[in-house]
This record gives C-alpha cells, sequence and structure tokens, in this order.
C-alpha cells in the first residue's frame, strides 16, 4: 500500500527494501498477536528458506520549522531471527543478515526517489544475555532526513 504523505512514502520504501533481503518477510506497523497466539513459536517454525520476521512502523516524525528545511522521519523495526539448533555458525549468520538489513535501510539511493537521506541506524538486541530459545529479538531504529531540500 503506497503512503502519499512524505513519512508514509519513506516507509514503503523500508519495507519494500527490507523485503528484497532474502529469506525476511517485512511487515508495515505493529503486529497485534492474540493472546493464543505466540511470535517466537511462529518464528521458530520457519524453514530455513525463511529466516525472519520484520515489523516496521514510524516512530517520530519531526516537522520542519521553516518551509525550505527537510522533516525528520524516525523509523522503528523489530526483526525475529530464526536460530536453527543444528548449525555452529549459527550466531554469526544471524549477524550477517542483520548487517545486510541494516545496509538496507542505510542506502541513500533507495530513497533518493522520496528524497530522503539516512542519518543514522542504530540496532540491539532485545534480550541482554545470549539468544538460548531459538530466536534472536533484534531493535533497529534509523533516522532519515526527507523533503524537497535533501542531498543525497
Amino acid at each position: 500500500m503506497a503512503g502519499t504523505y512524505l513519512p508514509a512514502r519513506v516507509l514503503d520504501l523500508c519495507t519494500a527494501s527490507c523485503n528484497a533481503v532474502t529469506g525476511i518477510q517485512a511487515y508495515q506497523g505493529k503486529k497485534i498477536w492474540d493472546e493464543t497466539d505466540s511470535v517466537e513459536n511462529e518464528v521458530r517454525g520457519l524453514t530455513k528458506e525463511e529466516q525472519g520476521r520484520m515489523w516496521l512502523w514510524i516512530k517520530q516524525r519531526q516537522s520542519p520549522s521553516f518551509p525550505w528545511q527537510p522533516f525528520v522521519v524516525t523509523v522503528g523495526a523489530e526483526l525475529l531471527l530464526r536460530l536453527p539448533r543444528d548449525e555452529s555458525s549459527v550466531m554469526d549468520k544471524a549477524y550477517d543478515l542483520i548487517e545486510l538489513v541494516c545496509a538496507k535501510l542505510e542506502n541513500g539511493t533507495t530513497f533518493s526517489s522520496v528524497p530522503a537521506v539516512p542519518k543514522g541506524l542504530t540496532w540491539q538486541n532485545i534480550e541482554d544475555e545470549s539468544p538460548e530459545d531459538d530466536v534472536m529479538r533484534v531493535s533497529i531504529e534509523v533516522t532519515y532526513q526527507a523533503g524537497p531540500s535533501c542531498e543525497v
């Protein structure tokens, strides 16, 4: 679904670029789960070809003070990755996949049609310790300057 306003168009491009990563299925908005559902169980049940699920949403939007200034749009995301127990280098592969997703979100040429310029990305493991339940949860936050005065 194509957004009309600038922050929604940035979110559309974020979702499309993350869906281009093999094995990741990205959705817009926070998914509301039934009490009987378990997001971890869904991710645990993924095949080797399907490596994870991702949800993206507009976390913050700051309007410009003057018409010639760009918007500041912050996109939040949660990435859940399947960690198969039968592989020894599973964490290396997970970190590589996280970095691939982050590279897609930081690629300035992807957002030049809006126009938007990535201005910073952070990610962190949601659990403080290493994942032991076959699922890794990662929180991602990326900030864009978007508007007519942005230059890539």
